[in-house]
C-alpha cells in the first residue's frame, strides 16, 4: 500500500526538489533567468493537455498561474509588497513545474503531475499570507481599471 506521507517526503527530500530549490536562489538574482522560466512555464501552462474534469489537475494550473503572475509582476517592479523568500519559494514551485525531469514524469498519464501538485502546496503553504494578498491587491488593481 502506498504511503501519501512518505511519497510527499520522498518528493520533498528528492534531488529533483533540491535543485529546484538551489537552482531558485540563483535565478532569483538573475532577470534574464527569470524570464526564461516564466516564459518556459506560460509555454507549459499554454500546451497542457489535461481533461478540464480532472480537478486537481485544474487546481494546479490555477496555482500555478497565480505564482506566475506573482512573480512576473515582483520582477517587474510592478509589485514589491513581498519578501524575497517568497519569491524564492514562488520560484522553487516554478522551477519543479517546469523542469522535464522529475520524481513522477509528467508524460505519465493520471499521475505525472502528483509530484508538481505535492510541491506547489508545500510551496503554498509557506507563502500562503503573502499569496493571499498578493491576489487581494492583483484584484484590488483590476477593480481601478474597470473604473
Amino acid at each position: 500500500m502506498i504511503n501519501p506521507s512518505q511519497v510527499a517526503k520522498d518528493i520533498l527530500s528528492s534531488e529533483y526538489f533540491k535543485n529546484a530549490r538551489k537552482n531558485a536562489q540563483i535565478y532569483s538574482n538573475d532577470i534574464n533567468k527569470i524570464e526564461e522560466i516564466l516564459l518556459q512555464v506560460d509555454y507549459k501552462l499554454n500546451n497542457m493537455k489535461f481533461n478540464e474534469n480532472e480537478e486537481k489537475v485544474v487546481e494546479l494550473v490555477s496555482n500555478m498561474k497565480n505564482l506566475y503572475r506573482l512573480v512576473k509582476v515582483y520582477y517587474s517592479d510592478e509589485y514589491e509588497d513581498i519578501n524575497i523568500e517568497s519569491i524564492v519559494w514562488a520560484i522553487v514551485a516554478i522551477n519543479y513545474f517546469i523542469s522535464p525531469v522529475d520524481f513522477i514524469p509528467d508524460s505519465m498519464e493520471n499521475v505525472g503531475y502528483i509530484d508538481d501538485m505535492i510541491v506547489v502546496y508545500f510551496v503554498l503553504s509557506n507563502i500562503k499570507s503573502e499569496l493571499d494578498e498578493f491576489l487581494i491587491w492583483e484584484k484590488n488593481k483590476e477593480n481601478i481599471f474597470a473604473l
